[in-house]
């Protein structure tokens, strides 16, 4: 199945709502063909594909969350804290080149301000704020990601597939879980 795929092709519009349930199994999937990119920071883009897959399958989970029992609510909560999770490092992905770039743009400025002075060295005010704002959203981004890996191999994510799976099939026999 292809990433993305829109929900109405997915669905089985004249039959009752939990019949088209399988639709999580293959959102599930999708944020699943994202996983293994994770292992390494600095696939930034995969990491962020993973947290759209994981929104879609977050607000497939709320089409779905009357036809189901208590235990589907909280699965449908780690998929919410798994989209969050990678949101919170997804902010950082985008903030630091934002920083990155001002302080550039303002360094430049400083430089040629000086130079319009007549000479000396530049104040470099911009730098006084935003180096240390840069350290410190990387380290957050560092630290948001390990924590995030230690949340995806506590969950585990080799039996999330099953467990939802049982949730959503409970009288099926297991399918192939993904890889």
């Amino acid at each position: 199945m292809a990433k993305g795929v829109p929900i109405h092709k997915l669905t089985q519009p004249n039959k009752a709502l939990r019949d088209s349930a399988n639709v999580v199994l293959v959102r599930l999937q999708e944020m699943y063909e994202w996983a293994p990119a994770m292992r390494d920071p600095k696939n930034v883009e995969e990491l962020h594909n993973m947290r759209i897959a994981a929104k879609r399958l977050r607000y497939t989970m709320e089409l779905f969350a009357p036809c189901f029992n208590k235990e589907y609510a909280q699965a449908q909560k780690t998929i919410e804290e798994i989209q969050e999770r990678i949101g919170a490092i997804h902010d950082c992905d985008v903030l630091l080149p934002l920083l990155a770039r001002t302080l550039d743009k303002e360094t430049n400025r400083e430089r040629k301000e000086a130079l319009r002075k007549g000479g000396g060295p530049p104040l470099f005010l911009a730098a006084e704020g935003l180096a240390p704002l840069i350290a410190a959203k990387k380290a957050e981004r560092t630290r948001l990601y390990h924590e995030f890996v230690a949340f995806w191999d506590a969950l585990p994510p080799e039996t999330l597939f099953e467990k939802f799976q049982q949730i959503i099939q409970p009288d099926s026999a297991l399918a192939d879980k993904p890889k």
